[in-house]
């Protein structure tokens, strides 16, 4: 349809302008494009950052409450990969929601490396920081709840997406209020 109201060379052009703002969109990481408030980006659960106070920023009273304003923050990824890695990417996922709620994270690409963050706490509430062993490193969520003496999180690179999953309490590392 588009090449008949553009002609053959109209409807070729049209076609390439699109890949190449495709390309430009695709250079920039989708982590990169969420911080920024991308509308292209789309959330699967919930409004974008825009519907969070201060322009993409937790309020004051948030900042201090503790997690809960991160669980909420990291619902909307439900299903998707939001910082754009193929693989190990579950801290990036905590360090992404972590500044949208207007904290620092740790910065760094370790899950382990969220056993120093915020208060050390021993019965996890739903929004602390869990962390986790697995074999050749560990694995960092949010939590939710709990299954039948297993511990349930929301987390990054659970099945390749931000997903909710149940963990046995005997690879538990430690638990952190933000």
């Amino acid at each position: 349809m588009t090449d008949l109201c553009l002609g053959r060379w109209g409807g070729i052009r049209a076609a390439a302008a699109m890949l190449a703002l495709a390309t430009i969109a695709s250079a920039t990481p989708v982590s990169a494009r969420i911080m920024q408030n991308d509308p292209s980006i789309v959330r699967p659960d919930g409004p974008g950052p825009d519907a969070l106070a201060g322009g993409g920023q937790a309020s004051a009273s948030a900042r201090k409450s503790g997690g809960g304003d991160s669980l909420s923050i990291a619902r909307r990824y439900l299903g998707s990969n939001p910082t754009g890695r193929s693989s190990l990417w579950c801290a990036d996922f905590i360090n992404l929601v972590e500044r949208k709620a207007g904290r620092e994270g740790v910065g760094s690409r370790l899950a382990t490396a969220y056993l120093d963050y915020g208060t050390k706490v021993s019965k996890p509430q739903p929004g602390d920081i869990v962390v986790l062993t697995r074999r050749g490193g560990g694995h960092v969520g949010y939590f939710v709840g709990w299954d039948d003496g297993k511990i349930v999180l929301l987390s990054g690179n659970h099945g390749r997406k931000v997903a909710i999953g149940t963990y046995p309490t005997s690879r538990v590392l430690g638990y952190r209020r933000p």
